[in-house]
């Protein structure tokens, strides 16, 4: 999940560079000047990494509680088959056909649970599936693949 993965990667490069930047004002090799304003840059680099994470949080858990909803009825599918197998409403090979369908989609089903409580749980960039390096100049890296290209025509 990409916009997880880049929304954690703005947060923790904006915490790294502030401590860096603590550690640089408190043994006085930066200005004050320099100093706040680098401060209050990667302040909003954290900020809108945080902001970026609630959203997509929300937007996780919200597909969290639907994927359980939709794997709740599957068991009472499952019954209700094996039922009409049972009473003789189908055949053998239609019940095979549907049971694995039905199968297939609640192994789906779990699947898509699991990698959802995965991302959910997620705490640094690593954990939902690596960091992404983050441009402080607010320029893609496409644009600034487009930008070394036109240099060097």
């Amino acid at each position: 999940m990409r916009n997880l993965r880049l929304a954690l990667s703005k947060k923790e490069k904006a915490e790294q560079l502030l401590e860096k930047l603590d550690e640089l004002k408190a043994s006085n090799e930066v200005d004050d000047d320099a100093y706040e304003a680098k401060h209050e840059q990667y302040e909003r680099l954290a900020k809108e990494g945080e902001t970026e994470l609630e959203g997509i949080r929300t937007t996780l858990s919200t597909k969290l509680e639907a994927l359980e909803r939709d794997l709740e009825k599957y068991p009472q599918e499952l019954k209700d088959l094996e039922l009409k197998s049972k009473l003789g409403e189908i055949d053998s090979a239609t019940f095979m056909r549907q049971d694995q369908r039905l199968r297939g989609r609640i192994k789906k089903l779990e699947e898509d649970v699991e990698a959802t409580k995965r991302y959910l749980a997620a705490e640094t960039a690593e954990d939902a599936g690596g960091f992404i390096e983050i441009s402080l100049d607010g320029k893609s890296p496409t644009a600034r693949l487009s930008d070394l290209f036109r240099r060097k025509r």
